[in-house]
């Protein structure tokens, strides 16, 4: 049974709304993380209203709270922890578009183009990200606690391999200071971006008590 169709009933009108809310939310943060992206590693006009993207998230992530909450007013027993992480999973998204945005903020500080060996590891790691995106989609339109667990591994890669390019800034004495902050801030977005795709995977994998848990995805 797929996590759109967890009731056991037809659908209450506000939950089903909350739940398209979601997949919008997700469509909304990669459209924004690709442009973003684009904008910032590869020198691309942005043509995306990245504020307006993200003030819809904001405002499906306030729709959600409210028809969870009355919904539980209702009925308070019914579906008690798919409404918990309903609002867990909201968190995550909203928190995507935020970086997404910085992202096309951060392109605007850059002093010259962004190409060379410094940027091709955020582009390679940008893909990655982006199947992340259409991944966690399908994996909570059908409830495939498969594919939930390879997005976390996934993330974890993801992470360590950031982690490591990080590292390689810090201690690389040829560029310049404003091409380490960029670059810095552009690897610390992706990376917290493909966390949060991996702790929305995790409500599908994982009991409530154990979400954004990364001890046991096996």
């Amino acid at each position: 049974m797929g996590f759109l169709n967890f009731f056991t009933a037809e659908q209450p009108p506000l939950v089903k709304q909350a739940l398209g809310d979601v997949l919008v939310m997700l469509d909304n943060g990669r459209d924004m993380f690709d442009a973003a992206a684009a904008h910032l590693l590869d020198n691309e006009i942005l043509d995306v209203n990245l504020p307006a993207l993200d003030s819809d998230i904001n405002r499906r992530e306030q729709s959600l709270r409210r028809a969870v909450l009355e919904h539980l007013t209702v009925d308070p027993r019914r579906e008690l922890v798919f409404c918990l992480k309903l609002i867990s999973i909201v968190q995550e998204a909203e928190r995507i578009g935020d970086l997404a945005k910085l992202m096309g903020k951060t392109a605007g500080l850059a002093h010259k183009p962004r190409m060379g060996p410094l940027v091709e590891p955020l582009r390679h790691v940008r893909g990655r990200v982006l199947d992340m995106f259409d991944q966690t989609r399908r994996g909570f339109e059908e409830e495939d606690a498969s594919i939930a667990r390879h997005l976390m591994e996934e993330q974890r890669q993801i992470k360590e391999e950031l982690t490591r390019y990080l590292h390689q800034l810090a201690n690389n004495e040829h560029m310049t200071p404003n091409e380490g902050v960029i670059y810095a801030i552009g690897g610390r977005a992706t990376s917290r971006i493909s966390s949060h795709l991996a702790n929305i995977a995790s409500t599908i994998a994982c009991p409530f008590d154990q979400i954004r848990r990364s001890q046991t995805w096996t």
